[in-house]
C-alpha cells in the first residue's frame, strides 16, 4: 500500500504536529484553572501534565488506526 499523506508531505505533517502541541497546551491550561478553582496544590503543573499526556494519547490513538489503512511496516 502507499504512504499516508501525513508522512509523505512535509507541510501537513509539520501543521499536524503544530495542532498536536498546541492542543497539549489549551487542554492542560483548561485542566490547571479547574484544578486551581477547586484549590487543588500544584494544580498547574499537574493540570498541564495531565492534560498534555491525555490529548498525546487520544492523538496517538486515533493515528495508530489511521495508519493501520496503509499496512504494517513495523
Amino acid at each position: 500500500m502507499g504512504q499516508n499523506i501525513i508522512e509523505r508531505n512535509f507541510v501537513v505533517s509539520f501543521l499536524l504536529g503544530l495542532g498536536v502541541i498546541m492542543m497539549m497546551a489549551f487542554v492542560g491550561e483548561r485542566l490547571a484553572i479547574g484544578l486551581l478553582k477547586y484549590g487543588v496544590p500544584y494544580g498547574e503543573w499537574i493540570g498541564v501534565g495531565i492534560g498534555a499526556i491525555a490529548v498525546f494519547i487520544a492523538f496517538a490513538a486515533v493515528y495508530t488506526r489511521f495508519d493501520s489503512v496503509y499496512g504494517n511496516r513495523l
